[in-house]
């Protein structure tokens, strides 16, 4: 359970890394999609929903810690394929 909880902070510590680099890049597309959100809700609120998917994936992994541990690793592999996807497409 502890090795599970130190792999997804380590990977929540990548996430919070690609998230900022998205939030910080002058793509339209990534500026277009968090524009409503960020009206709505303020700058932070997706940085507050970040560190409440690694805190509940942390929770989770009290209780169960494989289905934890792959849940928020499938997130990771996702997030990393959209940054890797964001960062090197052409405008």
């Amino acid at each position: 359970m502890y090795i599970a909880i130190i792999a997804i902070f380590c990977a929540g510590i990548g996430n919070f890394a690609m998230h900022r680099a998205f939030m910080e890049s002058d793509d339209p597309l990534i500026q277009q999609m968090v524009k409503p959100l960020v009206d709505k809700a303020g700058p932070n609120i997706t940085y507050v929903f970040e560190f409440l998917l690694l805190v509940g994936a942390m929770a989770i992994a009290t209780r169960n810690w494989f289905t934890a541990l792959m849940l928020y690793g499938l997130y990771t592999i996702f997030n990393a394929m959209a940054f890797s996807w964001i960062m090197q497409r052409r405008d």
